[in-house]
């Protein structure tokens, strides 16, 4: 297993596991874009040379958005996106980061859990945010964590 950053030939995999995830998931463009943006940063677990986990975050002085955490379905629950996570976390601080915010659909409750686990609490909801198949919507839950070097 190798965390290394995310980068331009990872796009095409990063949109494949991306639209795997998520309903109306991020285009190849899209993850382009992202990685010619001067604030976003992402890293990558591959194992054996196959994109598995994801992560994409931007910065912004001293606070930190998560724009998507994705691990391939056949390599949940190893233990990858806890791993980024912490990674990104230790980034963050040694850049003197203090806060962390995502937005997480009300509907993917392991990911609600994932991110209460490591210390994320509940900031705001948008109502009726994420569209799902059938005109249907669901509500983004807002999380934020606060942390420094102690922690």
């Amino acid at each position: 297993m190798l965390i290394t950053p995310l980068i331009q030939s990872d796009c095409s995999k990063a949109a494949i596991l991306h639209q795997q995830a998520f309903y109306k998931g991020w285009t190849e463009k899209d993850f382009k874009d992202f990685i010619h943006d001067p604030l976003i940063y992402g890293l990558k677990i591959t194992k054996n040379d196959v994109l598995t986990t994801i992560i994409l975050w931007r910065e912004v002085e001293n606070e930190a958005e998560i724009l998507t955490l994705i691990v391939d379905p056949t390599y949940q629950n190893q233990g990858q996106a806890s791993l980024l996570l912490k990674t990104l976390m230790t980034q963050l601080v040694h850049k003197n980061i203090s806060q962390i915010f995502l937005e997480v659909a009300e509907d993917n409750e392991g990911a609600y859990y994932f991110y209460k686990k490591y210390g994320f609490h509940l900031l705001n909801k948008r109502l009726q945010y994420y569209e799902r198949e059938g005109n249907k919507r669901v509500t983004a839950l807002n999380l934020m964590k606060k942390f420094s070097r102690e922690n």
